[in-house]
């Protein structure tokens, strides 16, 4: 999930990422088809469509149904690295759909759910009245400017939630700043997001289609914050103390290819957006592309990925 501002201009990180050039930006950022690549960096009065809340209200239902396999497994080992005992109390911060929030409310931990965008506050109630859980509540706030009082949580987490704010450090400020003395926090990004078979799978199923794509320089919001050294360097610079990373590879099992596809091109705003760029035909023609590559790594036709995250523990 991501924030509601502006957004501040995209930067590598050390050592650069190990994408294919020109093909990752345009997956999950600004696209433009026609009239050639975009100049300038990206001012605080610009926004990617990751960062617009009405925009994730609108895609609550493709989203869960496309990714919530994924963020669960990592909402486990966010869980087990916390090591949480039943009636502390933690904030979920962008917290989508509320994979990690029930999960954590399930094993009697008290749990406020937080996102910007109130469709994926409302999906969370949802959940919770039809899993008739207690000790959980959900919120609409902005990660960056959270209103709850300083040192009232004994954890803080982001799912691949904070890697969208436009200032990731106050987001990971802000979170510092809402734990008690000795909580500790998780913050959940990729390990290289130039290597997400998701989005590379996509982007050459694109460029086959529509070899006229030109797409923007700099790279997408949501790999800003990516890397082991990028969360550790960025957790101690936000006051945390002890910070361990862990990577985890998780895998993402498609019972159902052409069912994935269709959830798959709504899941994500920026995902919307290019889809709608792109209008139905094209669409329809890179979804055939993009089906027969994700099948071919399968044998049985229910093809899995994996995709590697990194886990960032500190505390206070």
């Amino acid at each position: 999930m991501g924030i509601a501002a502006g957004a501040r201009p995209g930067r590598r990180r050390s050592g650069g990422m190990a994408q294919e050039p020109g093909l990752l930006p345009q997956a999950f950022g600004r696209h433009n088809l026609e009239s050639g690549p975009q100049t300038g960096e990206e001012t605080m009065s610009t926004l990617s469509p990751d960062q617009v809340p009405e925009a994730w209200g609108a895609i609550v239902a493709d989203y869960e149904e496309a990714f919530e396999g994924l963020t669960t497994q990592f909402a486990a080992d966010v869980l087990r690295l916390l090591d949480l005992k039943p009636g502390e109390r933690v904030i979920d911060v962008a917290a989508g759909t509320g994979a990690f929030s029930l999960m954590a409310a399930r094993a009697g931990i008290e749990v406020l759910a937080t996102d910007f965008a109130p469709g994926m506050v409302a999906r969370i109630r949802e959940r919770i009245a039809a899993a008739n859980v207690t000790g959980i509540s959900a919120e609409v706030m902005d990660g960056q400017a959270l209103t709850v009082a300083d040192a009232s949580f004994d954890a803080g987490v982001s799912i691949l939630g904070l890697i969208f704010f436009p200032d990731i450090a106050k987001g990971l400020t802000e979170l510092r700043r809402v734990l008690r003395s000795g909580g500790r926090a998780a913050v959940v990004c990729w390990s290289d997001p130039g290597s997400l078979p998701l989005m590379t799978l996509l982007a050459r199923s694109i460029q086959k289609v529509v070899p006229d794509f030109r797409p923007p320089a700099a790279v997408p919001v949501w790999a800003r914050l990516a890397g082991p050294s990028s969360v550790r360097d960025q957790m101690l610079g936000a006051g945390f103390r002890e910070v361990e990373v862990t990577t985890s590879t998780r895998h993402l099992k498609i019972e159902s290819p052409r069912s994935f596809w269709t959830h798959f091109t709504c899941s994500a705003p920026p995902l919307a957006y290019l889809f709608k760029e792109l209008g139905p035909d094209r669409t329809e023609a890179v979804g055939r592309e993009y089906l027969q590559a994700l099948c071919a790594t399968s044998s049985d036709g229910s093809p899995t990925l994996s995709v590697e995250g990194c886990i960032g523990v500190g505390r206070f």
